[in-house]
């Protein structure tokens, strides 16, 4: 009801040519030659058949005239054709009375126009005083749909009466596989239409009857009453479905509700639903959704559940800088889903998240984030809050110098080019954070709540040094605040406890705390290049980046009590740093020949044909290094040495493993003794999708003389993620994930589509998904099956449906979405 208009608006040509206005002394043209005005006006934008302003011009042509004059009548015969203004009139016989002023055709009269479908019926007739027309036997199409009628009647305001009419989406000529029939029909062109009664017939056999139907006929939005739906399968039992109302008050905004009322296995009505859609959207300012789904069991609303979705963006301010978004979800309680759920999708979604975030940005240079959030993982039932979490950040140059157009910049002596190097950043962030995991062996409340803010400023200054160092000293500013407190802070961490210290009544308000630390960074490129000339192969280029940095902080040591907030990386305890920092990166490119270039062509004038030569560039291997030094540490003064190794093995994807050494070997007798290098981590992940689609010939030619081409698709899906652990001297415990997903569809026929899905888990052994697709084309109808044999879904459907009108279907299915309620 929403936007299918049903499209019954092709009768509003019907008869648009009968709506003729009186034809004058233009008919007592004898000539049987065509008539033509030599200067026609543009009519195809006016509504000729109300307009009776200006001079009309009729051309007609037949084999045979006979005029009657005492009569005043006159009679087109034999392939008779009659054109005015952007309407044609073809047929056997044209026969007009300009005393009563009655128009008429018979013998297989088509009318054409330019804006409206073709007409063709039996008969035709109209009386231009009264203004009705009718047309007997009248068939028209549109597309792919054909409206037929035993009388089509125009009255004078518009409307169109059809007197026992019939309206299908197939368009078969020689024999309809479905069609609504209505003994009356009244059309108010381009606004609604109304049968009554109706009676759907499949294969010239009624299967289903309403009183009474009113449809919309416009474009677009329309309020009105949902179509229903109704089936049964083994699951379900019998089922009405959309059973609501569409509600479109304007262009901005609309609603829907609507229920699903279904018998269940034990017919107790226990998996009913209603539902309730807000959707609006103004163009460049605001678009969202809000729905409320209610699962009624046993239609009990106090013993519902309830599962909410919404969808919301908006631009508070015209120029973008300044935005509203979230979406997300809710629900009554933590199996509703499971319980309730029909289909797979909602099933597996055991996330009920949710979160709005507001975004602005100030200047250039300026940006306030104010977010909150909820996380709800229906398994574990573990709940997560971050209401509110604010984020504001600036920077930039610390000193701002403007410099007219008409200026030249500062030169490099000036006061002016030292100060404008100085670069600062200021990051703040507060958040109030609510964790609740379950304890189902206690069975206590476990609400843990942190609220917090670490603000963080930090200045640095760029410079080079004898113009190929990069030397970069910078200064960060720390200052942290969290509302809650240890308890016995001198205790180990397993029996120190946490409590809410920020409590302004009795006058406490959390701890605070801060640090501070400086560095300073060298870092240059050094570039090498090897142009051996070997075939395609024209050149090699390393790139080596070394750096170098020192840290340094100061011991901070005071605030004992500060238990720190899990989100801020908030660090009190400062320990000493005394730190020097090695890093060390390597870029191998290659420079390749691409395309041979040639000489201009000798043989033409004008001498074209020359093409360039063609080089690409490709990275084949980098590799990343970082170790550090502190000297104000007691012991295990190196840290560990991190490395990756990167290694482009296609054009588009580079294979990288990951490393960790110690030169420290924890499971040795002197674990504080530097020692050579010993692996401690290493790690990989290798995953790639690939897609091959195409066609092939069926081996049987078409209606054209041509092979039918039948299409093809294929997907590959891998992925591969090691890593290993040293846990003892000489063991590492490796963890892996392993999966394979497959996807293809193919075409036996030109009418059938087959596709199938899985996904092999190596970890398991075993196939976790399977999922067959077969859908058959059955010219206006679609048949289509689906095969779950494994997971949480598992079962078949099977459903046959009209491709324009689907909510006209036969469906049936078996779908295990039963879950075991015993453990509860």
């Amino acid at each position: 009801m929403r936007t299918h208009s049903l499209l019954w608006a092709v009768l509003v040509f019907a008869v648009t040519v009968l709506s003729l206005p009186a034809l004058g002394q233009e008919m007592t043209r004898f000539e049987l030659e065509e008539q033509v005005q030599e200067e026609e006006k543009d009519t195809t934008e006016v509504n000729w058949m109300n307009d009776t302003s200006g001079v009309d011009t009729i051309e007609y042509r037949a084999v045979d005239l006979v005029y009657d004059v005492d009569k005043s009548t006159f009679n087109l015969n034999n392939s008779a054709q009659l054109k005015y203004r952007t309407a044609t009139l073809d047929a056997d016989t044209i026969w007009f009375d300009q005393e009563n002023s009655v128009l008429a055709a018979s013998g297989d009269p088509i009318l054409r126009e330019t804006k409206n479908p073709s007409l063709s019926g039996m008969r035709l007739k109209y009386n231009m005083k009264s203004r009705i027309g009718e047309i007997y036997y009248a068939t028209t199409y549109q597309d792919n749909q054909q409206l037929n009628g035993m009388e089509v009647r125009r009255l004078p305001d518009q409307r169109i009466q059809i007197a026992r009419g019939d309206f299908s989406t197939c368009n078969d000529s020689t024999h309809q596989h479905f069609y609504f029939y209505g003994r009356r029909m009244v059309v108010k062109p381009k606004e609604t239409i109304t049968a009554r009664p109706v009676v759907l017939n499949i294969a010239d056999v009624p299967v289903a009857v309403l009183p009474m139907i009113v449809a919309p006929l416009k474009s677009g939005r329309k309020s009105g009453i949902l179509t229903p739906k109704f089936g049964g399968d083994q699951v379900q039992g019998y089922y009405m479905s959309n059973l609501g109302f569409y509600y479109a008050p304007n262009d901005y905004w609309d609603a829907t509700v609507k229920g699903d009322i279904i018998e269940g296995e034990e017919a107790r009505f226990e998996r009913s639903t209603l539902t309730g859609e807000v959707r609006y959207k103004l163009r460049y300012v605001l678009e969202g959704n809000v729905s409320y789904t209610s699962y009624l069991e046993e239609f009990d609303m106090t013993n519902s559940g309830y599962d909410i979705r919404f969808s919301h963006n908006q631009n508070l301010t015209p120029d973008g800088k300044h935005t509203l978004s979230g979406s997300g979800s809710f629900v009554s309680s933590q199996s509703v889903r499971k319980d309730n759920a029909l289909d797979a999708e909602t099933i597996l979604n055991q996330q009920a998240n949710a979160q709005m975030t507001y975004s602005g940005k100030f200047g250039t240079n300026k940006s306030l984030t104010v977010k909150v959030r909820q996380d709800h993982n229906l398994v574990t039932d573990m709940m997560q809050r971050e209401i509110p979490d604010i984020q504001y950040r600036m920077s930039g140059p610390l000193f701002n110098f403007d410099i007219d157009e008409d200026e030249e910049a500062y030169d490099d002596h000036s006061i002016a080019s030292y100060l404008e190097k100085f670069n600062y950043s200021f990051n703040n962030r507060f958040n109030f954070y609510t964790v609740r995991a379950q304890d189902t062996v206690n069975e206590v409340d476990t609400t843990a709540k942190y609220v917090g803010y670490t603000g963080t400023y930090s200045l640095d200054y760029s410079m080079r040094v004898l113009r190929v160092i990069n030397l970069t000293p910078r200064a960060n500013f720390t200052g942290f605040w969290t509302g809650t407190s240890w308890r016995n802070p001198e205790d180990s961490l397993i029996y120190r406890k946490r409590y809410m210290s920020l409590d302004p009544e009795h006058d406490t308000y959390g701890e605070a705390a801060y640090n501070h630390d400086y560095s300073i960074t060298a870092d240059t490129k050094l570039y090498g290049i090897w142009v051996p000339e070997i075939g395609r192969f024209t050149g090699l280029r390393h790139v080596l980046s070394p750096s170098v940095s020192y840290t340094y902080a100061p011991e901070i040591d005071t605030v004992k009590t500060f238990a720190p907030h899990p989100l801020l990386g908030q660090t009190p305890y400062q320990i000493e740093q005394k730190t020097v920092g090695f890093g060390l990166n390597n870029d191998f490119d290659i420079k390749y020949l691409k395309v041979v270039g040639r000489a201009a062509d000798t043989t033409r004038e004008d001498g074209s044909g020359a093409v360039e030569d063609q080089y690409g560039n490709r990275r084949v291997l980098t590799t990343r290094h970082n170790v550090s030094y502190n000297f104000a540490a007691d012991s295990l003064n190196f840290s560990d040495i991190t490395s990756s190794f990167g290694l482009q093995i296609l054009p588009d994807y580079m294979f990288t493993v990951n490393t960790r050494h110690s030169v420290y070997h924890k499971f040795s007798d002197d674990p504080n003794k530097v020692q050579v290098p010993e692996l401690t981590y290493w790690g990989y992940e290798l995953s790639r999708a690939f897609r091959w689609s195409g066609n092939f010939n069926g081996g049987l030619p078409s209606q054209m003389g041509k092979y039918e081409m039948l299409k093809w698709s294929f997907g590959f899906d891998y992925r591969y993620t090691f890593s290993s652990t040293r846990v003892a001297k000489d063991l590492f415990q490796d963890q892996i994930s392993h999966s394979t997903s497959i996807t293809a569809t193919f075409q036996p026929t030109v009418n059938w589509e087959m596709s199938y899905s899985t996904q092999y888990d190596y970890n398991e052994g075993k196939f976790v998904t399977h999922r067959f697709t077969f859908n058959r084309t059955l010219h206006c109808w679609q048949l289509d099956f689906t095969w779950t044999p494994t997971g949480p879904a598992a079962g078949w459907s099977f459903a046959i449906y009209v491709r324009d009108l689907p909510d006209i279907k036969l469906n049936a299915g078996s779908t295990d979405t039963k879950q075991d309620k015993s453990s509860k």
